[in-house]
């Protein structure tokens, strides 16, 4: 039986490194990685027999024709985060670049990675991501709305992550794990506070179960937001403390309108996209993660997620930055 060929872009970051220690996990396939240089990986790949390397970029794509047009699966998970012109050329121009060099006979998916910063009500993207968004919100926009331009429209499969975790000594930390310890001090303050909101999370480990599943099984849906069950502003402070270790007497509730009072009584300037969110704090989707597939969460609350920062990075800040 030919191996099926997984071709695989954006895997030196955090859900990357993820993505494909799960794909190491099946048998009978080849991975292809575009990668602009093997050596940013952080667990040691160069080697494996399942794996082949296409340096290079989302930029020149045009160099990998060849591979793509014999890809059975794209998972599509590199994208710029810049705020310029930049982002929605690569985020969208080069995406449908690259489609173009997919062959229909042997292309059986494509898993495409957008964001759930896009998505309003009802798993619906809201206009306000192209109108107020930060250059990246717009360029993911822009691209999600132009897939169905795509000839393999009815083969992709979109994933929009929510919050993510995830990270270690041979992992990149994602933007939320690798920022909560140096921002423990202010937890001093936030435990008073009672955050007006709710969001959902799912860890990069999670996150590639679901995504390697979606990708070699057949799926009965086109867009899947991941995420964990939804957690409230004040239970994650609550998590926040109880894991860290601080005492929290009582909350002061802070709603959006008293935020956005407070930032014009001490003249700090709000971004559009920051007051959007300010003023629509609850991030609530139709989420899945491994559990609604049969497979098992590795790290299904808040708690668990923040226990592994903790137990990985954390220790002499949480000792010496924290007031019980």
């Amino acid at each position: 039986m030919n191996k099926k060929k997984i071709f695989v872009t954006g895997a030196t970051g955090c859900i990357g490194h993820y993505v494909l220690d799960e794909l190491l996990t099946q048998s009978n396939i080849d991975i292809h990685l575009l990668v602009r240089d093997p050596q940013k990986f952080q667990a040691s790949y160069q080697h494996h027999e399942a794996i082949s390397f296409h340096r290079g970029d989302l930029e020149h794509i045009e160099a990998h024709q060849r591979i793509l047009s014999e890809t059975n699966v794209l998972i599509h998970i590199a994208t710029a985060w810049g705020d310029s012109d930049y982002s929605i050329n690569l985020n969208r121009d080069k995406t449908h670049e690259m489609f173009s060099f997919l062959d229909s006979g042997m292309l059986e998916k494509i898993v495409y990675f957008s964001t759930a910063s896009i998505l309003g009500p009802g798993n619906r993207p809201v206009r306000e991501a192209l109108t107020e968004g930060t250059g990246y919100i717009r360029s993911k926009y822009l691209a999600y709305m132009s897939l169905p331009e795509s000839k393999f429209v009815h083969k992709i499969v979109t994933v929009f992550p929510t919050m993510v975790f995830g990270g270690d000594a041979s992992h990149p930390y994602s933007h939320i794990s690798s920022g909560i310890v140096p921002s423990l001090p202010y937890l001093n303050y936030v435990r008073f506070i009672n955050m007006h909101g709710a969001f959902h999370f799912l860890h990069a480990r999670d996150i590639a179960s679901v995504t390697v599943y979606l990708a070699l099984n057949p799926t009965t849906e086109q867009n899947y937001v991941l995420g964990n069950e939804v957690i409230s502003g004040k239970q994650a402070v609550k998590d926040l403390c109880e894991v860290f270790g601080v005492r929290s007497y009582f909350q002061i509730k802070i709603t959006s309108k008293m935020l956005m009072i407070l930032a014009k009584l001490f003249k700090i300037k709000v971004a559009p996209w920051d007051k959007y969110c300010i003023e629509h704090p609850f991030f609530e989707y139709r989420t899945v993660h491994p559990g609604t597939f049969g497979l098992k969460r590795a790290f299904p609350t808040l708690k668990t997620a923040l226990e592994d920062v903790k137990a990985r990075n954390c220790p002499p800040i949480v000792k010496s930055g924290l007031k019980n």
